[in-house]
């Protein structure tokens, strides 16, 4: 039976977001992060997966969690380059980091979030390293200002390309399981991808799984196509247009925010766009 591919967010999901599961982030989580103090507990903050993100090409399936010492883990897995995965994983960064700061608390009292961006397409493409880790770092005094800014992009398609250390061999046996769960080499991995590779053969093994799994499959060819289109048109009639035309189509489903990273319009040129197409409705 063919394994289902874990690059798809839908099964990214089912198997690191669930409780039951638990174990196999903390390891995977141990094998990217790479702290002093390995991780031995989290606690999960969303482990839904409701039918309508199913349906809707534009949304995110990522997981979510809180480690014990408070720090907020965000895992976003993309199989589709949407131009824009820098400055999308800096605002949701940001979006978290300030999220549980209540009036009359203080800055002192924030958390410190960790965004993980698991991308099967390259964005780095000035050198080979799958794995790069972004803080506030002082370049002056050469070193780390604080752990409260860390986001990591780790780029699968240049896996075969790392030199393989043994100080980097659980993150490449899990990266390896996601980007090849079918292949032998995979197979005769152990240790927590054991166990992994069992729950994607029951995952695989499931006909809803599978049917929900092609459906989102599509869904995300469909996206990559819309945007693409979107952006042909917008060559064809006049750039700033064809890219007003995709804004106003996402108006209906995305904030304001996510329309202006996904189209690269000011973010004041988007709210201008929501204010004149909600007034065209209300005089029909």
């Amino acid at each position: 039976m063919e394994l289902l591919s874990p690059t798809i967010d839908f099964i990214f999901k089912k198997i690191f977001g669930e409780e039951k599961n638990k174990d196999l982030l903390i390891d995977f989580l141990n094998a990217v992060l790479r702290y002093e103090t390995p991780i031995v507990d989290l606690e999960y903050l969303d482990t839904i997966i409701k039918k309508e993100y199913i349906d809707n090409k534009y949304s995110i399936l990522d997981i979510k969690s809180i480690l014990s010492n408070g720090v907020k883990v965000n895992i976003e897995i993309q199989v589709r380059d949407t131009d824009d995965m820098l400055k999308r994983s800096l605002y949701y960064w940001a979006k978290n980091y300030s999220a549980d700061l209540k009036q009359g608390e203080f800055y002192s009292d924030l958390k410190g979030v960790v965004c993980i961006n698991i991308l099967n397409y390259k964005i780095f493409e000035d050198d080979e390293h799958m794995h790069h880790k972004f803080t506030l770092y002082d370049k002056k005094l050469k070193k780390d200002y604080n752990q409260d800014l860390e986001l990591h992009f780790i780029e699968l398609s240049k896996l075969d390309l790392r030199k393989k250390t043994k100080d980097l061999k659980g993150l490449i046996d899990w990266l390896t399981f996601i980007k090849a769960p079918n292949s032998p080499k995979t197979k005769k991995l152990g240790g927590k991808i054991y166990k992994a590779i069992d729950v994607l053969t029951e995952l695989s093994g499931d006909e809803k799984i599978r049917e929900t799994y092609f459906k989102r499959h599509m869904m995300l060819i469909e996206e990559g196509s819309a945007l693409n289109k979107a952006r042909q048109e917008g060559i064809q009639e006049g750039m700033e247009k064809g890219i007003e035309k995709t804004a106003i189509s996402l108006l209906d489903i995305l904030e304001d925010e996510i329309i202006a990273l996904k189209t690269g319009l000011n973010i004041e040129v988007v709210r201008n766009l929501r204010k004149s197409n909600n007034t065209k409705v209300g005089n029909k």
